[in-house]
């Protein structure tokens, strides 16, 4: 294939999946729509054809529980969003402690190469020990519990600790540095009030109720109407109403390895760098 046949296929791809890019929950949902529409079909087989009207609460009944549906889902989706954006900033807010961590270590404490050196893997490591932690992965390098955040920050605590001990920094620039070093488990600690603060059942049970409910009253509400076309009606509903509930889900734990989650490993490539640039 020439050159040109290739960067033309690699420009459709591109296009199409800038246009129908498949969403992370791609698996979960196909199998929601395809159930949902399997069942609007089996309704409109057996709906008697003679049939003038179904009751008018029917149709009344689907468009409250639409309204309710609405409310719910709106909160839902605001709020899975919040829980994903503070943990985008606070690890953004990670990233720049650490940077100006190692700015100020390396004009403040006049460090050789060697010290540089291993103060920007200790820096380093935090940001790794703490994305395993969230993701509760064991680092199978180690021994059990040898590289929990808490260690990590305690090391570079105890190393800027040293240097005060020994005057190679003054008071003043110990507080300076104090402040970055104890930023580090104030993001561990934000992090894990997210990971470990669900949304509650209440309005989890709520919401899902609401969407089976409504799965299964709106074919036999718009079958009259409708006919066969309330299969695709039924499809467009259930991709739409069930997708966001299954990405309200995915992000609100931020924390994973799916596709809706936060890049955790590109943002401790980023400090990583950012350590070895500056120290």
């Amino acid at each position: 294939m020439t050159t040109r046949g290739i960067a033309l296929r690699e420009s459709d791809r591109s296009f199409r999946s800038w246009v129908w890019p498949p969403p992370p929950i791609a698996g979960r949902l196909w199998l929601a729509v395809v159930g949902s529409t399997a069942y609007a079909a089996a309704v409109w087989a057996v709906h008697p054809a003679d049939l003038a009207s179904l009751p008018t609460w029917t149709t009344q009944l689907a468009v409250v529980n639409t309204a309710i549906l609405s409310l719910l889902i709106s909160f839902r989706t605001k709020i899975a969003y919040d829980r994903w954006w503070e943990a985008r900033m606070l690890w953004g807010q990670l990233v720049n402690n650490s940077r100006n961590l190692c700015l100020k270590a390396r004009e403040l404490a006049s460090l050789d190469a060697t010290e540089r050196r291993s103060f920007a893997e200790l820096v380093t490591a935090f940001p790794v020990a703490l994305a395993r932690h969230l993701r509760e992965v064991p680092d199978p390098t180690e021994t059990p519990g040898a590289a929990t955040p808490a260690q990590v920050a305690g090391k570079v605590i105890a190393v800027v600790a040293g240097w005060r001990a020994a005057g190679r920094i003054d008071g003043h620039s110990h507080q300076m540095l104090d402040a970055h070093t104890s930023a580090l488990m104030d993001v561990c600690g934000a992090c894990e009030r997210i990971r470990n603060t669900p949304l509650p059942t209440s309005y989890l049970s709520l919401l899902r109720h609401g969407l089976v409910f409504g799965f299964l009253l709106t074919p036999w509400a718009v079958v009259q109407a409708l006919g066969p076309w309330v299969l695709p009606v039924q499809a467009v509903a259930v991709y739409f109403l069930f997708g966001i509930e299954l990405t309200a889900e995915a992000v609100e734990q931020p924390f994973g390895s799916d596709g809706d989650d936060l890049p955790l490993a590109a943002y401790c490539e980023t400090i990583r760098k950012s350590a070895e640039d500056i120290l």
